[in-house]
């Protein structure tokens, strides 16, 4: 008879006779032909399912590639019985670190987890010598040293059953599922987040928090009804931003009589289901909105203010959406480029990128282009003596944005309800995206087909169900990203970027609208051109983007959240940290002075050689009136950093754990060395109330430091002018090694580079193209292009480090010329995995075993 203990009870247990275990995913089993189907029961371990006769010979074959034990089941019920090769010990009485340790050893373990001083997770090996079943049942029966053993175990549990929201106006909200039927209504126009939702069981993460910079928003709108739902906001009044935090704002400033734009893209973004009327494509995603003034259709904006917004949301937010802009030139200063570029790759929560979402407008013209003829951007209807009146279209040739080419910055286009490109929005270089939105003819002279979006509003009855326009597609899309964040929260926002690109759908009507027919009042509508050559078909075509095929009309093609969310899902299985993470813990329970600015100081000794990549620190601090302490963390370069300054008042008891993602300053420690004296200093800065530091402790994801391969030349060549074989320079790599990341700057000065092309190829033959033809008439290429931020450079992961590399620049359009300055190559190989840290000591508490792990002016309406 073979059985366990489970809950300090006798478990009797079958062995499965054509089933077993390994500790192995079913691709690699799969390829070691041990089996084609092997079902997955953990994140590392699949069952195999096989003939009796053929059990043992292929768990010997497996045993080959990972520990490999037998499936049991239990004897009375049937149920799995799902071990792994880790047990858990609790030992009769504390043991010391030196006796864990003797245990461990003499048992051929490995401590994997220590709970406390009596219980712990231990991991065997094949010196332990019998199985897991086996071992707890020595270990309980015949083991003095320990009360309970009991195997680690796998669970396949079934999820709960998603429900779709019940708010009121649900089903009239076809952009976000295929529930409506209605003859203007095409199942290829929703964004899918329901079924994006049902993968997520839920709708998405409080963790995320997505900006939205607007007219303002009702911040008391029965959809926001949650707690939590705007951690932050903001208003301007005049050239000051009052946030929700300054002593005098005033969160009813926050909403306009009459300005309720920004209202609805907040609810197209994140309107919380189950609360009243509309839901977002993310609704349990939070929302910072800021306010800019307002003076009807117009929003008041300027480069200082945006700087002072970035400034603001910039360790706020996941994801910014920006339902505003203009044509046919849209150009920020060059320093709030710049501050856009860096926020892109690293700013953000997470400090992994923020991600800027951008509606491409209403005025069915191109958003970046020069044209050979006359092309339409205005609807050509002015408001004179109290009537609309036909004053004819503004035209232009000319059309700039210099946000299109910046990583990070994507414009979104509109997709009509019948699935066609709803006829007023912008088109060609620069569209990213589409998503399902309104539709109405962009010079209001004839009928077109489409539903209008419903969403919150802040006039009487809260709700409109005509909203839309490039402005509600562009949250829809902030909407979305904040699912795939939430599927996968490692993601950067170049990597959510990529996703978005890379699942969207392109099943889509690409059949064009006819011209605007003549009329009494403009009996000449030769003016209408748009769609322009090359942009004048809404056909998918290959352009060599790694994210796949590219229209002028839909980017790369319409929002998919069922796609993506699947997709940010299948990569956070495959993404491994790059660190060595170790946890440090010391339990001083030490007295802090009361009201002494001098306070107590705590140190762990760290023995780890490395840059922190990432840390989270916790205390336990029982004490009267956190409202008076002051918590420090000082790295051991000296740099220091506030985690608790005074907040809470009079409540009882710090016990808190920060982060990076959830305190932001924390990243000024990022990339420090690890190795040294950590100290946290605790001070009470007020008379009356006291207490004393009991624990804490210090998780350190260490990356190991690594040698840099460089070169770099200056060669000061020119570029011949609108020559495809433009020129060609090298650089040689001399040492050996496989790319783990690469970064390529340019120094290029020419005075136009949108006509320009480079491409990077590598030694074993692979190009990259690093810039093609973005940018427009800005002067001069001077950038770095890092594999951490560009997923193109990313397709070199692993080829060889030697050899020549290869810089094409080429000019491929007249006038206007350049020379290459300089470019250099940085190459970081691979290396081995870090060994294990030490265990810290902490000189005045209880040392604890390291925990090793396995792992932007005119809204677009």
């Amino acid at each position: 008879m073979t059985y366990t203990y489970r809950g300090g009870k006798k478990l009797t247990l079958r062995k499965r006779p054509d089933q077993f275990v390994c500790r192995a995913l079913p691709e690699t089993l799969r390829a070691a032909g041990i089996a084609d189907d092997a079902e997955r029961v953990s994140s590392i371990a699949s069952r195999v399912k096989t003939r009796a006769r053929d059990l043992e010979p292929l768990m010997a074959r497996g045993r080959t590639l990972a520990p490999t034990h037998h499936a049991y089941q239990v004897a009375d019920s049937g149920e799995d019985f799902l071990i792994t090769d880790r047990i858990f010990v609790t030992f009769a009485e504390p043991l010391s670190d030196t006796q864990v340790a003797e245990f461990a050893g003499r048992y051929g373990l490995l401590l994997r987890e220590r709970y406390s001083e009596r219980d712990c997770l231990f991991q065997l090996t094949t010196h332990t010598g019998i199985n897991p079943v086996k071992l707890v049942v020595k270990l309980t029966e015949e083991e003095p040293l320990v009360a309970q053993a009991e195997n680690d175990l796998n669970y396949l549990a079934a999820k709960r059953a998603f429900v779709p929201p019940s708010d009121r106006e649900y089903d009239r909200q076809w952009h976000l599922h295929d529930h409506l039927s209605h003859p203007e209504v095409d199942p290829r126009a929703n964004a899918r987040c329901e079924p994006a939702w049902q993968l997520l069981d839920g709708f998405g993460s409080r963790e995320v928090v997505v900006g939205v910079s607007d007219d303002g928003c009702k911040l008391d709108h029965p959809d926001f009804a949650a707690p939590g739902k705007f951690p932050a906001w903001g208003y301007f009044s005049g050239t000051r931003l009052v946030t929700r935090d300054d002593i005098d704002a005033r969160p009813e400033e926050m909403y306009q009589q009459g300005a309720n734009h920004g209202t609805s893209c907040a609810g197209v973004i994140a309107g919380e289901a189950g609360t009243r009327l509309t839901v977002g494509a993310s609704p349990a995603c939070r929302l910072l909105p800021i306010k800019w003034e307002s003076d009807g259709p117009s929003l008041m904006i300027n480069d200082s203010k945006m700087l002072t917004m970035l400034g603001f949301i910039a360790d706020k937010v996941d994801i910014l959406s920006n339902s505003w802009g203009a044509v046919p030139r849209f150009l920020f200063a060059s320093m709030v480029i710049r501050r856009l570029t860096r926020l892109a790759t690293g700013g953000g929560r997470r400090g992994s990128g923020l991600l800027f979402l951008w509606a491409a407008g209403n005025e069915n013209c191109p958003i970046l282009h020069e044209a050979d003829q006359d092309v339409p951007h205005t609807h050509g209807w002015v408001f004179e003596g109290g009537s609309w009146q036909w004053g004819g279209v503004q035209t232009a040739r000319r059309f700039a944005n210099n946000l299109v080419g910046i990583p990070g910055v994507m414009h979104v286009a509109a997709l009509a309800s019948t699935a066609r490109r709803s006829h007023y929005s912008n088109y060609g270089t620069g569209i990213d995206l589409c998503a399902p939105t309104s539709n109405s003819h962009a010079y209001f002279r004839m009928p077109v087909a489409g539903l209008g979006i419903t969403t919150t509003s802040g006039e009487t009855g809260q709700l409109t169900q005509e909203f839309g326009g490039t402005s509600s597609a562009t949250p829809l899309v902030a909407g979305v990203a904040a699912l795939v964040l939430s599927a996968n929260p490692r993601l950067s926002a170049l990597e959510v970027a990529s996703v978005l690109r890379r699942t969207a759908a392109k099943d889509l009507d690409d059949t064009p609208y006819p011209r605007t027919p003549p009329a009494s009042f403009d009996p000449d509508t030769s003016w209408d051109v748009s769609p322009i050559a090359p942009f004048d078909s809404g056909a998918f075509q290959d352009t060599g983007h790694d994210d796949g095929s590219w229209s002028p009309w839909f980017g790369h093609g319409r929002v998919d959240a069922e796609r993506a969310v699947a997709q940010a899902l299948e990569l956070r299985g495959e993404i491994i940290p790059p660190t060595s993470e170790e946890r440090y813990v010391s339990r001083p329970g030490l007295t802090i002075p009361d009201n002494r600015r001098d306070g107590i100081r705590d140190t762990l000794e760290v023995r780890h050689t490395g840059q922190v990549d990432v840390l989270r620190v916790a205390v336990d601090i029982p004490h009267a009136y956190i409202g008076d302490l002051v918590v420090t963390l000082i790295a051991p370069s000296g740099l220091a950093v506030v985690l608790h300054d005074r907040a809470g008042g009079s409540r009882h008891n710090l016990s808190e754990q920060w982060e990076i993602a959830t305190l932001p300053t924390l990243r000024q420690l990022k990339g420090e060395e690890a190795d040294g004296t950590w100290t946290l200093w605790v001070r009470d800065e007020a008379p009356l109330d006291t207490g004393h530091l009991e624990e804490w402790s210090l998780e350190l994801g260490v990356i190991a430091a690594t040698p840099r391969l460089t070169a770099e030349e200056a060669p000061g060549v020119s570029i011949p002018d609108k020559d495809p074989a433009g020129i060609e320079r090298g650089l040689t790599i001399a040492e050996e090694g496989r790319i783990a990341a690469i970064r390529v700057a340019l120094d290029i000065t020419h005075t136009y580079i949108g006509d320009l092309r480079v491409t990077l190829r590598s030694p074993a033959g692979t190009s990259v193209r690093l810039h093609d033809r973005l940018g427009g008439s800005r002067d001069n290429l001077r950038a770095t292009y890092d594999s951490a931020d560009l997923t193109t450079l990313q397709a070199l992961r692993g080829e060889p480090c030697q050899g020549e590399w290869r810089l094409w620049v080429q000019d491929l359009v007249a006038r206007d010329i350049g020379k290459l300055n300089r470019w250099s190559l940085e190459l970081r190989p691979e290396v081995p995995a870090p060994t294990p840290a030490r265990t810290a000591t902490a000189p005045r508490g209880r040392k604890a075993a390291a925990k090793p792990k396995a792992t932007k002016g005119t809204r677009s309406e």
